[in-house]
């Protein structure tokens, strides 16, 4: 049986291939010489890769959109994951439509951050953006509850959205708040 790092999600810990259902091997294949997961019969390779993500901290002169995501203590930015070839930067102006109702026009990129997650969706880059916050209706989502907060009034950031404390971090700093 292959064993695989801790950081790897279940659904990736392949022990059979899913071309051909050979026994799956671990062996350097390339020049770098790191071991990888292989079929020795049809040759497919795995290679997974972390999963991309976005977190916005989308405004206005009111102040910044929120979510109330239930059973957690604190609000959190909109953020979601970005999906097979989409942009991150439309994939962040879809989240804050998706979860807040609120259409935006992307600002600036704050930066990025990588969260070395062990449980799905897994190892992740997020991307953290600022945008303005030009239409829509604010309403909330399946994340939870949604609302324009005077920045002043902000309350905490829920200890497990970190790519929402790391986005609004970045915020403040550009802002010199």
């Amino acid at each position: 049986m292959l064993t695989y790092a801790d950081n790897v999600i279940s659904s990736l810990r392949f022990q059979y291939c899913p071309m051909c259902t050979s026994p799956l091997v671990r062996e350097v294949i390339f020049d770098d010489n790191i071991p990888r997961v292989k079929c020795p019969v049809c040759g497919w390779i795995q290679l997974s890769s972390n999963v991309i993500s976005v977190a916005v901290v989308a405004r206005n002169e009111q102040g910044i959109a929120a979510i109330y995501p239930p059973g957690e203590a604190g609000v959190g930015l909109p953020a979601g994951l970005v999906e097979y070839g989409e942009d991150p930067a439309e994939s962040a102006i879809r989240e804050v439509f998706e979860e807040t109702g609120l259409e935006v026009k992307i600002i600036d990129c704050l930066g990025w951050i990588f969260v070395n997650r062990t449980s799905w969706p897994g190892p992740m880059i997020q991307i953290l953006y600022e945008a303005e916050i030009i239409g829509g209706h604010i309403k909330g989502s399946d994340e939870g509850a949604a609302r324009i907060i005077p920045l002043a009034e902000f309350p905490a950031i829920s200890p497990s959205r970190t790519g929402s404390r790391k986005a609004m971090q970045a915020f403040l700093a550009k802002i010199g708040g």
